[in-house]
């Protein structure tokens, strides 16, 4: 998106986005976790995974561009390495996440559900703040912030502090939803079959966590936590 003029200063806006998604995140995690002996060391590890993915979202301008950083490398401070920055930094915090949990097996809740639940909450700041701020279609990003609300809302209300409901397998429902939601949007771009490539995002999204859900289950005991 574009950058936001506050005065004489000019922001990132998108980066102000990401900031406001770790940042609902994490205090979603510190309410959730609350009086739990685990909460400072989730806590750390996602504050470590996010901080990494901005930096790495960062620098991976560097690889796409990186005669025009050597040139000038003070465009490190304005510019990002983009939707393909983000899958790569997406990448290293998944993998830090995924080592961490495994130095810490038996930890309950488990990773996964604490991964989604600041996820789903970073989403719904996310989202909110684009509607405020006028991001176009700002009609979707509010629907997609009550959307992702509803569903918040809902697995905080059914779940108690000792019995965490299963993120994961209620946040296919969430994705399902937000790929019904982008066939409102009248001029998308499609990319394949009738679908853009948001769409197939979440579809992706749905498929791994069902396949996740579908294996924990299977397993005896359903021991498949990590």
């Amino acid at each position: 998106m574009n950058n936001i003029q506050v005065g004489s200063l000019v922001l990132n806006g998108q980066l102000i986005l990401y900031l406001a998604f770790g940042a609902a995140g994490w205090l979603m995690l510190r309410y959730r976790l609350r009086n739990r002996a685990e909460r400072h060391v989730i806590l750390s590890v996602m504050s470590n995974a996010f901080w990494m993915w901005i930096v790495v979202w960062k620098l991976s301008f560097l690889i796409f561009h990186p005669v025009e950083v050597i040139h000038r490398p003070a465009v490190l401070l304005y510019f990002d390495g983009g939707g393909r920055g983000a899958w790569i930094a997406s990448s290293v915090a998944a993998f830090y996440i995924w080592k961490k949990a495994a130095k810490l097996k038996g930890l309950s809740p488990s990773w996964l559900d604490m991964t989604t639940l600041f996820l789903c909450s970073g989403w719904f700041a996310y989202q909110m703040l684009s509607a405020v701020i006028g991001v176009e279609p700002v009609w979707f990003h509010a629907a997609s912030a009550g959307l992702t609300a509803g569903f918040l809302f809902l697995q905080l209300a059914f779940s108690s502090k000792s019995n965490l409901l299963k993120w994961p397998a209620y946040a296919v429902w969430l994705s399902i939803g937000h790929v019904i939601l982008w066939f409102c949007v009248p001029n998308r771009e499609i990319l394949l079959l009738s679908f853009n490539k948001q769409q197939l995002y979440f579809l992706i999204i749905a498929a791994a966590l069902t396949a996740w859900n579908w294996l924990n289950e299977a397993r005896p005991g359903g021991v498949l936590r990590e």
